[in-house]
This record gives C-alpha cells, sequence and structure tokens, in this order.
C-alpha cells in the first residue's frame, strides 16, 4: 500500500504535516518552560492539558487531511508524524542548552 503512494507528488502533504506536527509540540514546550527556567514548579494539570492540547491538534490535523484530500492522507500523517517527534526531539534539547541545565 505505501509502495503504491506518489511520495515525490505528495510533498505538500508531507511539509503541511510537518508544520502541524510542530504546532502541535508548542503547548509541551509552553508546559516545559517554566519548569526549566526555574521559575514555576512542575504542574501536573498544565501538563496534562498540555498533552490534551497537542492530541488535539494532531486529531483535528488528521481529520482535516482526510476530509481534503483522502489521497494525501498518509503523507500528511507521515509528515506530521516526523514534525511531531523531530520537535520532540530538538526543542526541549534547544531549551535544555540554552538554559543551562
Amino acid at each position: 500500500m505505501l509502495s503504491a503512494l506518489d511520495w515525490p507528488g505528495s510533498t505538500v502533504h508531507i511539509v503541511i504535516g510537518a508544520l502541524v506536527g510542530l504546532v502541535a509540540f508548542v503547548p509541551l514546550a509552553a508546559a516545559l518552560a517554566p519548569v526549566l527556567k526555574g521559575t514555576n514548579r512542575v504542574n501536573m494539570v498544565a501538563g496534562m492539558l498540555a498533552i490534551g492540547v497537542s492530541f488535539a491538534v494532531l486529531l483535528v490535523g488528521v481529520f482535516a487531511a482526510h476530509l481534503l484530500d483522502r489521497g494525501g492522507l498518509v503523507p500528511f500523517a507521515v509528515g506530521e508524524m516526523c514534525g511531531f517527534v523531530g520537535a520532540l526531539v530538538v526543542i526541549p534539547t534547544v531549551l535544555v542548552v540554552m538554559l543551562g541545565r
């Protein structure tokens, strides 16, 4: 099934999916930054809300891709996953390096 997809023709879907994945990570980074700065204690409610908002952004992105262009759903989901996991690795690493912890 995946080999039947037109991957070079799906570049737009992949890029938009990666952007949605990056946007979905913003609430998690916002919940993490005050803790790393030392200005705030760990707040379980803020962390759980951030996880919920991130999940909602990812889910709405998949639903929108499904409704707008079913043929581009798999490339969109691959891009979304790569964007989210990439942000999950890069943004906390940058925050830790910048804040010196």
